[in-house]
């Protein structure tokens, strides 16, 4: 799966048990009730748990990183809580809050369960998710207030805590970049890539400098926002940014790339672009880390090697900003053992647990640069920092609406293929999305 899957996933519960005890919100103790081991930096865990008596019950979508999780929290814990036992449920995380919401009511939900970042507010809404209490200065102090911001409700408390994150980068072949260059060091603006395609790109042999998917928002808002450009601004749904007058200078800005990549937006493709790649003969490609398998294959396959940076910038504009992606874990409100609950969510943005996370997905942990640093594995893959450094300068949206992708593909198509001009490009960008939205 890719392209802004963390984003915007349709699925269905894959079951739904009735063995779970979970009572309603009214019946958990607030956080500030709970026993906190000032030393262990951890909440006591109910006796019920700790003895074994009863399991906390996990919803995961994904059971090799349930039981994952629950191997190396049974290591780190083995001398404190050595019985204790856990139950899971698989359910998809993108209907977690959705059947929370039912299941937690009538007392057969998990005591926490995994969801997506911009589910989060309907669970702070609904009542479903409970607030981490003294996990909040413990989660601060490991990752960037990018990620723990999204998951904070109006009341500053946060209320998930982020396990992974992902976004589209910039990927450059070293040692192609060598020959053509003479340095192998990434071009860290659009006018560097400019200059290179000068003297690389040659249409007549479908070979260019850069490559990515230009027909979509999901990549084009890495430009649009270098050129000073915000997707809802104001976090109000109804407000997706579209009335910015800065919009059209953007859009003007994106539309002289083609110039650098001069293909229709409908023959670039995440698989023509991310294959071009790993054959060794494009030196930057935009993409992501579901592309990293493919890309390691080519680079053994063809003899090259690969770097992954933050997405060039204009040169006289702001950082590029990119739409990042965050699986999350939330404690049921209506949990019984709201100690254990917490206990384990906070688990996953452990050293240990974020171990597990990367052994078994692959997936990059929402952790600050030095902390990856103590994961086996994830330390030594050069690829990493490259995603962390992007993400951590990325736009996570607390809502996205379906109908701001189908909008926005329609907006960069129009201006990328000179459908329109970027003022009427901007204006059906509008119309659309408010006759969408019912505004």
């Amino acid at each position: 799966m890719n392209r802004r899957h963390l984003l915007a996933v349709g699925g269905g519960v894959a079951a739904a048990g009735a063995l779970a005890a979970c009572g309603g919100p009214e019946e958990e103790p607030s956080a500030t009730e709970l026993e906190w081991d000032a030393d262990a930096q951890q909440y006591v865990i109910e006796e019920e748990i700790a003895s074994g008596e009863t399991p906390l019950k996990l919803w995961f979508e994904n059971e090799d990183l349930a039981d994952a999780q629950i191997e190396a929290f049974k290591t780190a814990f083995k001398d404190v809580y050595p019985d204790i036992r856990f139950e899971v449920e698989p359910v998809t995380q993108n209907d977690a809050v959705q059947e929370m919401s039912l299941a937690g009511e009538a007392g057969n939900g998990g005591d926490v369960f995994m969801s997506f970042y911009d589910q989060v507010s309907r669970a702070i809404s609904e009542g479903i998710a409970a607030p981490l209490g003294e996990y909040e200065n413990v989660l601060k102090s490991r990752m960037s207030d990018t990620f723990t911001g999204v998951v904070t409700g109006e009341d500053g408390q946060m209320y998930a805590v982020p396990v992974t994150t992902e976004s589209i980068a910039l990927m450059y072949n070293k040692t192609l970049l060598q020959e053509v260059t003479g340095s192998a060091e990434p071009a860290t603006t659009w006018e560097d890539l400019k200059a290179l395609a000068a003297e690389y790109n040659d249409p007549s042999s479908n070979r260019w400098a850069v490559r990515w998917v230009p027909g979509e928002i999901y990549y084009s808002y890495s430009v649009l926002s270098s050129m000073g450009w915000q997707v809802y601004p104001t976090g109000d749904v109804e407000q997706p940014g579209y009335d910015d007058p800065a919009l059209v200078e953007a859009l003007e800005y994106y539309a002289g790339l083609r110039e650098i990549w001069n293909v229709p937006s409908a023959d670039a493709t995440p698989e023509t672009v991310e294959g071009e790649f790993a054959a060794g003969d494009t030196p930057y490609v935009i993409t992501g880390p579901w592309a990293f398998a493919a890309f390691d294959e080519g680079a053994a396959a063809n003899g090259f090697e690969y770097g992954v940076t933050t997405i060039p910038a204009a040169a006289s504009g702001d950082p590029a900003s990119s739409f990042a992606g965050m699986h999350v874990i939330a404690v049921s409100a209506y949990t019984k053992f709201p100690a254990a609950a917490r206990v384990f969510a906070n688990f996953l943005a452990s050293d240990a647990g974020a171990a597990a996370l990367y052994a078994t997905t692959g997936q990059i942990p929402a952790l600050n640069t030095d902390l990856l640093a103590n994961i086996e594995g994830l330390s030594e893959d050069p690829h990493v920092a490259g995603i962390v450094a992007q993400s951590s300068q990325a736009t996570l949206l607390p809502q996205v609406p379906e109908y701001f992708w189908s909008t926005g593909n329609e907006m960069t198509v129009a201006a990328w293929d000179a459908l329109s001009t970027p003022q009427e490009a901007q204006s059906a960008a509008i119309a659309g999305y408010n006759e969408l939205a019912g505004l």
